[in-house]
């Protein structure tokens, strides 16, 4: 009788752990499928986020390629359009990163692999955008300058913000194309994103033309008064020594040089000084004895650190 009711509890403590082994292993299991199911759930949305991110910055793209792109002709609107372009380029840098660590993952993963490339559309569209608006922006600083006549130096600094993130767009194409050789070397195939790619380095020949385009000017006091270049009061971009560029300055008299390749400037005047601002040390002049000065630039990245235009005042 003992030993039947010894086999019976036996039994009965052994159906039960059974019995809690079996439901801590169902409640695992449903643990484990309820997070698959959240994270896929997630992950869905994420990339549905992500794709609503893509197609927006495409249509602005297409606006922006085709002209029909509207900026409000502000300064607070220059400025906010600023803050949106470094914010992309902080964006375009964790885009980056996060393929990066996605290609380490790929291991020949088909959804991976789709991620990647959603990210790479994002990566390319951002930086798209940025070279677009930027390009916009410069094109029509001159309008704003001119409904803008008592903003020269904010309008200068606008100016001056403008080359600095053009020239920062422009480095971020060389880490994409590294970026392209990385996720290639993983056994990604990237072939219709890296044609698209080559049509939108286009703008970065557009960036570039932007960033090495000088405007130069020479004359004495009163041609460049007759011009309209410069005036005792007001200025074209707010800067200078006494005497600034005009707002209403006439492009006409103003040669646009490649700042790459020009390095000499020579005068028939027997003085000269530079209206502009230009660092020192970055130039000087020189005289010759045939009635000639001679402007060299010796460190062009310093001479035209402050501004991209070159205003010379001659004397005779």
């Amino acid at each position: 009788m003992v030993a039947n009711l010894y086999f019976c509890k036996t039994n009965y403590l052994f159906y039960n752990k059974t019995l809690i082994m079996m439901n801590l292993k169902l409640i695992t299991l449903i643990f484990i499928f309820a997070l698959a199911t959240a994270c896929n759930s997630n992950t869905k949305q994420e990339n549905e986020a992500l794709k609503a991110k893509i197609e927006a910055l495409e249509k602005e793209n297409n606006l922006l390629a085709d002209g029909t792109y509207q900026m409000e002709m502000s300064m607070v609107n220059y400025h906010q359009t600023l803050q949106d372009i470094e914010a992309q380029l902080a964006a375009i840098d964790e885009t980056k990163q996060l393929v990066e660590i996605k290609s380490e993952a790929f291991g020949n993963d088909a959804s991976v692999e789709a991620e990647i490339d959603m990210h790479l559309r994002h990566l390319h569209e951002m930086n798209a955008n940025a070279k677009q608006k930027i390009a916009h922006m410069s094109k029509s600083m001159n309008m704003l300058r001119r409904d803008n006549i008592d903003s020269h130096q904010q309008i200068h600094e606008l100016e001056n913000q403008t080359h600095d993130l053009a020239r920062t767009v422009v480095e971020r194409d060389l880490e994409i194309e590294n970026l392209h050789q990385v996720v290639i070397s993983k056994g990604l195939t990237i072939a219709a994103l890296g044609e698209a790619y080559s049509r939108q380095k286009e703008y970065s020949d557009v960036l570039l033309e932007i960033i090495n385009t000088g405007f130069y000017v020479a004359g004495t006091s009163k041609q460049l008064l007759d011009m309209g270049i410069i005036e005792q009061e007001g200025g074209f971009i707010g800067i200078g020594r006494v005497k600034m560029l005009n707002s209403d300055a006439p492009v006409e008299y103003i040669k646009p040089i490649d700042i790459r390749d020009t390095d000499i400037f020579e005068f028939d005047a027997k003085n000269a000084s530079l209206i502009t601002p230009h660092a020192e040390g970055s130039y000087e002049f020189n005289y010759t004895d045939k009635g000639k000065v001679i402007l060299g630039i010796s460190d062009k990245l310093k001479f035209w650190q402050e501004t991209n235009y070159l205003v010379v005042e001659l004397a005779n």
